[in-house]
């Protein structure tokens, strides 16, 4: 967070200005560093699911709303490479799920649509209900995923590009976790696809399954419950302040070329 926060703090050059090849590397920096954040939160996601000590906080929420706000997230990386980005929901009525890892389920399956995607392609999301469940459904005109990829596609740490020049960047973690939230809700994820004619991922919750009403305290086998007024952890982080004091044009400080 430290090094985020710095390097977001000298591109705003509130105590100087940088030439365009120092803002490149500090922009690199935080790049670099945002990444990395990313990395270690999906990997503490990822234990904390296989050792059950993650558990649902189940809320009701418009499905409608919920969409608008991731797709105003990836909307910009869309933007970049000027794709259409379009949603249809055939269901109205507000649904019972853990709100904040439903929306991380469907960024997880967008920003992947959009980054294997080229340019001036589509990704679509859709959704309806059948039977009592819900499904919910990413669509793009990417470059698919061949037969023998889809069958580890889920697994952690798996990527079907594994050459040491990848064309796209990635942990192989987002689709392992959205596999594990979708069965925290007691649904499924597949996805079907044609090498270079895109990829459909579609996902399940059974809407009578997850309930919003119940005795927190109460837990399944394998999860624990979340304590309610948990001590704040030492803080380790820097703190800046006293940093940002100093001059960044100080004698001691050495021009980047």
């Amino acid at each position: 967070n430290s090094v985020i926060g710095f390097s977001d703090i000298l591109l705003e050059e509130v105590r100087g200005d940088l030439n365009d090849p120092q803002k490149k590397y500090v922009s690199n920096i935080a790049k670099s560093g945002k990444h990395l954040l990313n990395l270690i939160n999906d990997i503490l996601d990822l234990s904390k699911v296989e050792a059950g000590k993650m558990e649902l906080e189940c809320e009701a929420f418009s499905l409608t709303e919920a969409s608008k706000e991731v797709m105003e997230l990836v909307m910009p990386l869309g933007n970049k490479k000027s794709l259409s980005l379009s949603v249809e929901h055939n269901y109205s009525e507000e649904i019972c799920a853990d709100k904040g890892k439903f929306k991380q389920i469907l960024y997880n399956l967008l920003s992947n649509a959009i980054k294997f995607t080229p340019e001036e392609g589509e990704v679509c999301l859709l959704s309806h209900v059948e039977n009592d469940v819900l499904h919910v459904s990413v669509s793009d005109t990417g470059v698919g995923i061949s037969e023998k990829a889809q069958d580890t596609l889920f697994d952690a740490f798996t990527q079907e590009d594994t050459s040491s020049s990848r064309n796209y960047e990635g942990t192989g973690l987002g689709l392992s976790l959205v596999k594990k939230f979708v069965n925290m809700h007691g649904g499924d994820v597949w996805v079907t696809s044609k090498k270079g004619e895109g990829s459909t991922f579609t996902f399940t919750i059974p809407l009578s399954q997850v309930s919003c009403e119940g005795n927190p305290e109460e837990t399944r086998e394998g999860e624990y419950v979340i304590d309610s007024n948990p001590q704040a952890p030492e803080n380790t982080d820097i703190d800046p302040f006293p940093l940002l004091e100093k001059p960044l044009n100080s004698s001691n400080n050495e021009p980047i070329d």
